[in-house]
Formats: structure tokens, C-alpha cells, sequence
């Protein structure tokens, strides 16, 4: 038996060293690089490559038996441009495994590799790779061959020790297109290689394309990979990339999560989502199903509370400058993804914007279409806070520019993104609870947009403010080629005092009143809309008080006027007053009971067509105009009061006054007296009294529409009474 075991141990010992000798003969006295010309010529025939070897092969014999490869390069048939190329390649196996017939990969390297991928008007460059023989004369040979089952390998590689990729390089470049795409620096380096077991791996690579993007990434991961069943696992998973060209300043990303990615089934499941970017927290779990059909998600998102301009610092962005330090400083997002199958949508989702909250449910109703749909109800939210900080610059109206001022600011650079809108397709509504803005609050208020087709609509826009109610609508036609604006709007029992006071930044005037009004225009840059503009208005003011302006005193001013170039009037006029004058008027202010007016807009003047309204102290009517860019204003007006119709010389009379200026001036100033017009009115009024007074002491009606007319005509009539008399005297004597 000892003698048995011995002669074994003799044999395999004997066997041992035949192999090495065996080895070591295969590795130092066989040149490899004598299979160079069958190597080159395998790779025209079988890949239409031709290969130019410039390295050496060489054998590696302990500890590991392999084989490495130098400098290479491949082009596609004669090509002169370079489609691939490497540095260095290598593949070893354990030598001691050999020896009881197993098979053991050592480690696979890989050093330069180079690919140079391009798409052009005749195809890729890559479809060209493979044998060039006709379909008919390969049929024959692709027959499969009848496996030997009795036939035996040694064992199939189940681990690799290593596998490592170092500076690799990929180029894809579309003619057509002019995308240009380089993934550069790319290394891999993956321990324990087994397509049963899980392994860990690392990758980093850098991104560049034709726009200047830049993406440097790495990844660290475990990877599990059923390659008969397409089914990868990466579990744990972290990325870390730094970004940069989307954004001013580069930004760090760092993403952890656990993904499950599922070919066969068509699933993407993703865990433990931590995703961390210029200052921003997003946590959650999403699963997809039908990947490359028609997609649908589910899970939930969270992103915790971030502020907006730190996020805006990190990314290299001017912060926004809004009244309130501590505006957009808390912002975060809760959704729940789900939706029908070729749709992503959040519902619900929840909108944190300080003290404010969105919620309801928003998303792509098609993936296919892009149909954006939203229905979201927003609590309150006070806008004061968001708006920009006061300049410090006091910038008022620029008076004296009449019916054209102001048109020199504006721009003729485009500003609607036709080409953007033409595509869209959305259909959202909107729901506010309370809107707060300096001393306005609006609530209940409702708004419902859509667009298709290159027209844009607000179907309804609608709310409660000030007492009263408003409600618009609009519509944008993009689809042509010039761009067209329409729009309406209602205003019902509106106070007035809160609107003027933040326009004009005075307290002016208070009251309620109602507004219809339409309106287009068409073009796309501010001095074509404005251009273009048309509109008609109709307002009616109730109950109202202007502030700063009493029409009666500026009436009452210009009667005095009047009476002082009329010497003699005072006493017909106002027999009640014994100065000769009508008292001023105390207040400074003119009451309104009512107005109704009529206005149409033609390019930047709103014409006052019509206008009559009744004043505490009178009635007034007129017409005029008001340039709604610089804000100058010319109306006429004619003012009827019953305070002065108590002489029979003024009833009816209706007083002309004359308003102009710029709303930004003071009221005070606004309107005076048409001196033309009160002076015709006196030489009426003084005609008038003459021509009573000449009938009560003479007994002589004269004519005329001023008092020298009338007296001159007296005077005639007069002279010829005494002819007559004297004539008639004189025939009376003789006769007698």
C-alpha cells in the first residue's frame, strides 16, 4: 500500500512537472508576436478591421500565465480615420489552478482605449464592423454544429479577481445634427467578478458635449448581474458628479440610492433615494413599470425646506432681492407619484412656500403629447414680502408729453416666445384662498388656463376684493405669423380708494365703482402692442369723493373773475350778495352721487368719449383724453349748478371748465375755468340785463348778443321814436 502511494505521488509529481515544463516552453520559447499576420488577417476577414499591432505580444508565466497586448489600432476596412485604439491590454489566469484542470482568471486589464463613433448621412460608422460576405454565401456555413456530448472543458471561469479599465475614451459625433459627445477619462476597477454573486465595482468618467456641458462622475456600487435574465441590481449605490456649464458656477451632485433594474420585465425600481445639489435634500422610493412603453411611475418624493438664494449662491446666480430678508427661505415639495400608464403625475403634491401652501395635484398627462395638467389650490400667501426693495429714487410722471409721451421707452425687441408656446399643451386650473398686497386683499379667487395649438387662454379669472367682485378673460394667438392679444374684464362695486392710493401713491379719491372693458392688440414687441392697441371701456363711479379738487370753487372762481371784467353784473347775478362776489366753497374736495362715462383706447390714449356725472353741488359733462404712459390728461368740461341758476340770467347756463396735467401732479392744480368761455358767457348775461333794463325805464326792447349791440340798437329805436314823435307833432299842428 506504502509502495502504491508512493508511486502515485511519484506520478503526480512527474505530471506536475511536465506542465511546468510544458508552460514554461509555451511561454519562453514560442514568440506570440509570430500570430501576428493570422491575428490581422482573422480581423479583415471576420470584423472588416484593419488591425496595425504595434506593440509586442508577450507571455507571462508566474504567477499568473497570460498574455498582454501593446500599442493597437483598428480602422473600418482602409479608412484613415482612427476607430479604435489601446494602449495596453492583458488577461491572466492562476497557473497552480491549471494544474488540476480548473481554469481561474487572474485579472483583466485594459489601459488607453480609444473609440471613435460617428453617424453620418450614409450611416454609422459601427455597422460597418462585422463580415462583408453576401447573406447567400453565409447560410451554408452558419449551420450550428451537433454538440459533442461526450466531449470535455475544463472548468468555465466563475470568478475574476480584478477587471480594470484606466483612461478610456469615447467619442459620438452626428454629422447631421452636429452633436458632438466625448466620455473621457473613464476608469473601471471591479473586484470579484462573478455574474452569479454580487461584486463591487467603481467607475469615474468625465462628460462633455457640443454645449459646453460638463459632467466629471464617479460610482460606487455592488453590482448583481443576471445577464440571461437582463436583471441588474446596484445595491448600495453612490454617485458623486460635479456639473457644470448648466449653471453659472459648477455644481456638486451626490446621489445615493439602491437601483433594481429589471430588461425583461421592462421595471426600474429605485430605494432609499437620497439626492443632495446646491444646497436641496430630495429623499424617496420610485418604481416604474412598462420602461420603454408607455411608463408608469409610482412612489413618493420629498425634498425638505431649502433656501431659494443660497440654492441660487451655490449654483452662481444673483440672489432675488425681495421687501421681507426672510422671503423664500423655507420651499418644500411632497408628492406622491402615480397616474395613468404613459403619464407622470404628482397627487398629491404639496408646495411649501414660507408661510404659504400649494397643494392638488400638477404632471405630464401624456409623456407622448407633453400635456401638462395641474389642479391646485393655494391657501394665502401676502405678496408685499416678495417684491423687490424701494430704489430709493422717487421716479414721478414726465408731465408735457400730451397724446405721444412715454412712447420713446418702448422696446421693439421681441417678447413672446412664439416658437416655445406654438408647441405647448396645458389645461390647469388655479384656486387662491387670500391674496394680500399693500392694502389689498382679494380672495375666493379662481383662475383656469389651457393652450393648444399656439393659442394660450385664460378662461377664467375671478375673485372678491375691495367690497366687490372682478372677473377676465384672455386669449393668446401665437399660431401665426404676428402674434394677437384680446381681452375682457368686469368690475363690480369695487372700492376705488385702495387702487388709486397704490397708483398713484396719494389718497385722491375714494368711492365704488363698476368697469366693462375689451381689448387687443397685435404684435410681438412693446411698441407693436401698444401701437396696435384698441379697446372700449365703460365706467361708472358712485358715491365718490376726489380729493384736492372741488369743481364748484374752481366754478365759483371763475364767475368772480367774470363779475370783475363785468362791472355792474354782481347785482342782477347775486342780488343776495352785498360784496359783489359768491362766497368760496369750503371744502376742497368734489363729491360725486354719480358718474357714467365712456372710453375707448386707441394705440397709448384712452379717448373720454363721454362723460356725465352728478355732483353734490351741480352737474358735469365732458370729454377728453389720458395717455396711459406717461399718465398727461385733457378734458372738457361743461358744469351746470343750481346754486347759480337762482338768477333768471344764468339758468341752464353751463359753466365750461378745462382739466389738464399729469396724474402724478397735484389735483389742486388740475382744473380752471375756460376765461374764453365764462367771458362769452358774461357779455351774454350782460347783453341780457341791458336789454331788461332799457325795457323797464325806456320802454325800448334792443337787440344784440353783447351790451353795445343792445344799447346801440336801443339807441336807434330811441332816436326814431323821437323823429316819429316830433313828426307827428308837427303834422298835428298843421292840420289844426
Amino acid at each position: 500500500m506504502g509502495r502504491l502511494l508512493k508511486i502515485l505521488l511519484i506520478t503526480l509529481f512527474a505530471i506536475i512537472v511536465l506542465l511546468a515544463i510544458a508552460v514554461f516552453v509555451i511561454t519562453q520559447v514560442i514568440d506570440p508576436n509570430e500570430f501576428k499576420p493570422e491575428i490581422e488577417k482573422q480581423a479583415q476577414e471576420q470584423a472588416n478591421l484593419t488591425l496595425d499591432i504595434q506593440g509586442d505580444l508577450a507571455w507571462q508565466f508566474w504567477p499568473s500565465l497570460g498574455v498582454s497586448l501593446g500599442r493597437t489600432e483598428a480602422r473600418i476596412a482602409d479608412d484613415e480615420e482612427l476607430f479604435a485604439a489601446l494602449d495596453e491590454a492583458s488577461v491572466s489566469v492562476a497557473v497552480l489552478p491549471l494544474l488540476y484542470g480548473q481554469v481561474e482568471m487572474d485579472g483583466i486589464t485594459l489601459a488607453g482605449l480609444n473609440v471613435n463613433l460617428v453617424d453620418g448621412p450614409d450611416g454609422a460608422n459601427w455597422e460597418k464592423i462585422g463580415p462583408q460576405t453576401p447573406a447567400e454565401d453565409t447560410a451554408a456555413e452558419e449551420e450550428p454544429a451537433a454538440e459533442d456530448e461526450g466531449s470535455s472543458s475544463l472548468d468555465i471561469p466563475l470568478t475574476i479577481p480584478k477587471v480594470v479599465v484606466s483612461d478610456g475614451k469615447v467619442r459620438y459625433r452626428s454629422t447631421a445634427d452636429g452633436t458632438d459627445i466625448v466620455v473621457e477619462h473613464f476608469n473601471l476597477n471591479a473586484q470579484d467578478v462573478n455574474l452569479d454573486e454580487p461584486f463591487p465595482l467603481q467607475m469615474s468618467l468625465r462628460y462633455q458635449d457640443q454645449s459646453d456641458m460638463r459632467v466629471d462622475m464617479n460610482l460606487d456600487t455592488v453590482l448583481a448581474a443576471d445577464i440571461d435574465n437582463n436583471h441588474f441590481v446596484l445595491n448600495p449605490m453612490t454617485l458623486d458628479a460635479n456639473i457644470a456649464g448648466a449653471t453659472t458656477m459648477p455644481v456638486d451632485v451626490h446621489l445615493e440610492q439602491n437601483l433594481d433594474v429589471n430588461l425583461n420585465e421592462d421595471t426600474v425600481s429605485i430605494k432609499d433615494l437620497l439626492l443632495q445639489a446646491a444646497g436641496t435634500e430630495t429623499k424617496g422610493n420610485v418604481d416604474i413599470s412598462a420602461l420603454t412603453g408607455d411608463m408608469q411611475l409610482s412612489g413618493k418624493l420629498a425634498t425638505a425646506p431649502f433656501d431659494a438664494n443660497k440654492v441660487l449662491e451655490a449654483i452662481g446666480e444673483a440672489p432675488i432681492e425681495t421687501t421681507d430678508s426672510q422671503a423664500l427661505s423655507k420651499i418644500a415639495l411632497d408628492a406622491t407619484l402615480g397616474g395613468e400608464p404613459g403619464s407622470v403625475m404628482a397627487s398629491p403634491l404639496t408646495l411649501t412656500l414660507d408661510d404659504s401652501t400649494l397643494s392638488g395635484s400638477a404632471g405630464l398627462a401624456s409623456l407622448e403629447s407633453g400635456k401638462i395638467i395641474f389642479d391646485l389650490v393655494l391657501d394665502k400667501i401676502t405678496l408685499d414680502g416678495y417684491m423687490p426693495p424701494a430704489s430709493g429714487d422717487t421716479e414721478t410722471a414726465a408731465a408735457g408729453g400730451g397724446k405721444t409721451g412715454g412712447t420713446a421707452s418702448l422696446s421693439s425687441d421681441e417678447l413672446i416666445p412664439v416658437d416655445t408656446l406654438r408647441p405647448l399643451l396645458v389645461d390647469g386650473e388655479l384656486a387662491i384662498g387670500t391674496v394680500k398686497y399693500d392694502s389689498i386683499t382679494a380672495s375666493d379667487m379662481k383662475f383656469a388656463v389651457s393652450a393648444k395649438n399656439g393659442v394660450l387662454q385664460l378662461t377664467r379669472a375671478s375673485g372678491s376684493t375691495l367690497g366687490g367682485s372682478f372677473s377676465a378673460k384672455a386669449k393668446l394667438d401665437a399660431s401665426g405669423s404676428t402674434p394677437k392679444i384680446t381681452a375682457s374684464n368686469t368690475v363690480s362695486s369695487v372700492q376705488i380708494q385702495p387702487l388709486v392710493q397704490m397708483a398713484l401713491e396719494d389718497d385722491l379719491a375714494k368711492g365704488v365703482f363698476d368697469m366693462n372693458g375689451s381689448y387687443s392688440a397685435s404684435g410681438n414687441s412693446e411698441k407693436a402692442l401698444m401701437n396696435s392697441a384698441k379697446g372700449t371701456i365703460d365706467l361708472s363711479l358712485a358715491d365718490t369723493t376726489v380729493r384736492g379738487l372741488n369743481l364748484y370753487s374752481t366754478l365759483v372762481g371763475g364767475v368772480n373773475d367774470m363779475l370783475g371784467q363785468f362791472q355792474g353784473l354782481a347785482t342782477a347775478l347775486i342780488p343776495s350778495q352785498e360784496s359783489g362776489k359768491l362766497p368760496s366753497a369750503l371744502s376742497e374736495d368734489t363729491k360725486i352721487l354719480d358718474l357714467k362715462s365712456k372710453a375707448r383706447l386707441d394705440k397709448n390714449v384712452a379717448y373720454l368719449d363721454s362723460l356725465s356725472a352728478v355732483l353734490q353741488k351741480g352737474e358735469i359733462t365732458g370729454n377728453g383724453w389720458m395717455n396711459i404712459l406717461n399718465q398727461d390728461f385733457d378734458l372738457k368740461i361743461g358744469m351746470q349748478s343750481p346754486e347759480l341758476g337762482t338768477s333768471k340770467y344764468l339758468t341752464g347756463t353751463t359753466w365750461p371748465l378745462r382739466c389738464e396735467g399729469n396724474l402724478g401732479g397735484s389735483p389742486a392744480k388740475w382744473c380752471g375755468p375756460d376765461k374764453d368761455g365764462f367771458k362769452d358767457i358774461g357779455k351774454q348775461v350782460a347783453a341780457n340785463a341791458t336789454k331788461d333794463k332799457l325795457k323797464e325805464k325806456f320802454g325800448i326792447e334792443g337787440e344784440g348778443d353783447t351790451t353795445e349791440e343792445v344799447l346801440k340798437d336801443a339807441a336807434q329805436k330811441k332816436a326814431k321814436e323821437e323823429v316819429n314823435k316830433q313828426l307827428q307833432d308837427g303834422l298835428k299842428k298843421l292840420f289844426n
